[in-house]
């Protein structure tokens, strides 16, 4: 089966390339043709047809996902999400909002926010460069796109199901310091997880992913804890000169563990 999906001519932008990448990834039983340019009336009219950043029309049941006809509409990536029944699953990713305000606003408004002159050097040099392919040749990346498409939605489920563990995982007060305690070789997501708490958890305490110790990690902007502080420790196999991160050799009873931990607290 074969459909169409036409999005707006000219500059290619994350709105418009990550929607219809979501589009691909969920239809694996389709095959689309990717258009860049305006729709006609009877194309908008059309519920095969995805209309996707361009056409001036919010019509989901007719497959037609602009925003631009009002400020207050959020990006096109956000409105085909939720038609797909994303939303839940995907707004948990850390660069969810900024996206949408990015693409709505611009980099300088967006930066204004932040508190910070200017946003454009943190723009990827490789999103510009696949960007620039898929407004030129849409069709070869096509199998990229719904990859990446696959890529995101597994990613956010990972990412989803590691905040429920991390929201189950033991907690205890070291030094007035909140210790996350996961017994797991699987850290993702527990810096994100730890500032929605209430404080903010400031060390994690898990399995190393890559030996067979103990991984302990400072989180996020906590401040007085400093991992370097370990280095010389027969237990220890590596500490970071910088202090956010040591790991033991073994896998060492974990009040063992939770003593390093308070060494590394300042008083």
């Amino acid at each position: 089966m074969n459909k169409l999906i036409i999005t707006h001519p000219g500059s290619a932008h994350f709105d418009d390339f990550f929607a219809i990448s979501l589009v691909l990834a969920v239809n694996n039983d389709v095959t689309y043709t990717i258009e860049r340019r305006y729709p006609t009336d009877e194309e908008l009219a059309n519920p095969e047809i995805w209309v996707i950043d361009v056409g001036m029309k919010l019509e989901p049941d007719l497959r037609n996902f602009d925003h631009h006809q009002s400020a207050d509409t959020p990006a096109s990536f956000m409105l085909v999400a939720d038609h797909l029944g994303l939303t839940a699953t995907l707004s948990i990713a850390p660069w969810w909002e900024f996206k949408d305000k990015f693409d709505r606003f611009g980099p300088f408004k967006v930066a204004d926010e932040l508190g910070i002159e200017d946003l454009l050097p943190f723009i990827s040099p490789i999103e510009d460069w696949f960007l620039e392919l898929f407004e030129q040749k849409p069709g070869e990346v096509y199998p990229l796109m719904h990859s990446f498409g696959q890529h995101v939605i597994k990613g956010a489920g990972i990412l989803s199901s590691q905040f429920e563990f991390w929201a189950n995982s033991e907690k205890c007060i070291i030094k007035n310091k909140t210790v996350l305690i996961g017994l797991t070789d699987d850290s993702t997501g527990v810096e994100r997880y730890s500032i929605r708490m209430d404080p903010p958890a400031e060390i994690s305490v898990s399995y190393d992913g890559r030996g067979e110790g103990w991984r302990l990690a400072r989180l996020n902007k906590a401040t007085g804890v400093d991992f370097s502080k370990l280095e010389g420790d027969k237990r220890i196999k590596f500490a970071h000169k910088t202090g956010f991160i040591a790991k033991t050799k073994q896998r060492i009873p974990i009040n063992e563990v939770l003593k390093l931990v308070g060494q590394v607290i300042a008083d």
